[in-house]
């Protein structure tokens, strides 16, 4: 991450891993809140029988999974570092929007499948951009901020884990009612 920020700097007056940062932010929160948009809006034109069988196959689907295979359906893939050539806005941008898709990268964790399958069963376009892109904000945010504390602090990483485990907790937490509801 904080290679692809720094070699982001974006050309011109910025030459700013801050600005790098926002791109890589501000890209990943775009493509997830189209691809929200996109799967409530799929949800919304089916009938609600149609949806509700469709959510529950999915919901079996992702279950057998989680029973059956360590590591989820992904493209197990790092980011392309292709992109690390450009040294301009595109790394950011490109690498933002594949985080931010989730599915495009390694996710490492079953419960990602929430966020799609939770965008197509609410049918609301507007609640599945906004619950894509509170993914986005997770993984691309606290990734950024991981990466800028590394480089202010020495061991910054090490420090910002115990901060971010907690956060983790505290938002499975809050999630908790809204998984026992789904299942």
């Amino acid at each position: 991450m904080i290679v692809m920020i720094t070699r982001a700097r974006v050309s011109g007056c910025f030459r700013s891993p801050v600005v790098a940062g926002a791109i890589l932010l501000l890209s990943a929160l775009g493509g997830a809140a189209l691809t929200g948009a996109a799967l409530g809006l799929l949800g919304a034109v089916l009938e609600p029988g149609t949806r509700a069988l469709l959510a529950l196959a999915a919901a079996a689907a992702m279950t057998a999974g989680v029973i059956l295979r360590a590591v989820p359906w992904q493209l197990d893939r790092e980011t392309d570092t292709r992109w690390l050539a450009y040294q301009d806005w595109r790394t950011a941008a490109y690498n933002g929007l594949a985080l931010g898709l989730g599915f495009t990268t390694r996710i490492g964790f079953w419960l990602f499948y929430l966020v799609p399958l939770a965008a197509f069963a609410g049918a609301d376009p507007l609640l599945g951009a906004l619950g894509y892109a509170a993914f986005a904000l997770s993984r691309v945010g606290v990734s950024a901020l991981l990466a800028a504390a590394d480089v202010a602090l020495q061991g910054g990483i090490d420090r910002a884990r115990a901060a971010t485990d907690v956060l983790a907790a505290l938002a499975l937490g809050a999630l908790y009612p809204a998984l026992v509801w789904l299942l």
